[in-house]
């Protein structure tokens, strides 16, 4: 199985929990013998890159200068580049007879081009929230953070499954973005983590 992880973090140009995450995510899968495609936002080192089996490609802003700008327009306008290295990873396996299998979203910051993904080449994407706004907001909601909630609805919405980190996070999910999403959530406990996550793309990719 091929799958197209997409984030803003990845080491060792970023650090964080986030990065640390995708980084042993991407890895284990390699050693599991899944093909590994990681789509990375980084305006100061664009490139392609192989790490021990794992394709890195990163992608730059095309908007240089956000003067007057929130996270918010960053992220829309560097979705753009992120969209298109991702056609032309799709592209160039379906050249190759190969194919991408899955979209693999990480954050709120890379729904936008996963569901654009999804329609543009029918492929299913799961997205796994590490945090939600309510929590990085601390519920106190402006009209940056009601458009973040928002997008963050929309991976919900779309996606075929969500993953979380905690249990706790379920219940947060299913607070802010509706019961109703209650069966497409899986949790990925340090037990046994790789495993699961495999058995979710395994669900996704043969649902119809």
């Amino acid at each position: 199985m091929r799958v197209l992880i997409l984030t803003w973090e990845y080491p060792p140009k970023r650090l964080g929990s986030v990065a640390d995450h995708v980084f042993n995510l991407s890895h284990e899968l390699v050693k599991q013998r899944y093909k590994i495609e990681v789509l990375a936002e980084d305006d100061l080192n664009p490139g392609i890159e192989d790490a021990a089996g794992v394709h890195i490609h990163r992608v730059a802003n095309p908007i240089k200068t956000h003067p007057n700008a929130s996270l918010l327009t960053f992220a829309m306008t560097a979705s753009v580049a992120m969209e298109q290295e991702a056609s032309n990873i799709i592209y160039h396996c379906r050249k190759r007879r190969e194919k991408i299998d899955l979209i693999h979203a990480h954050e709120w910051l890379t729904i936008s081009p996963a569901v654009t993904l999804k329609y543009a080449f029918n492929l299913p994407f799961i997205v796994t929230f590490h945090s939600i706004e309510a929590h990085r907001c601390h519920g106190i909601f402006g009209p940056i953070n009601i458009a973040i909630r928002e997008i963050e609805s929309m991976g919900v919405q779309e996606s075929a499954k969500v993953v979380t980190t905690t249990e706790w996070m379920i219940d947060e999910i299913l607070k802010y973005y509706g019961e109703n999403h209650r069966n497409k959530i899986r949790v990925l406990l340090p037990k046994d983590w790789i495993q699961r996550m495999q058995n979710i793309y395994e669900e996704v990719v043969k649902t119809p």
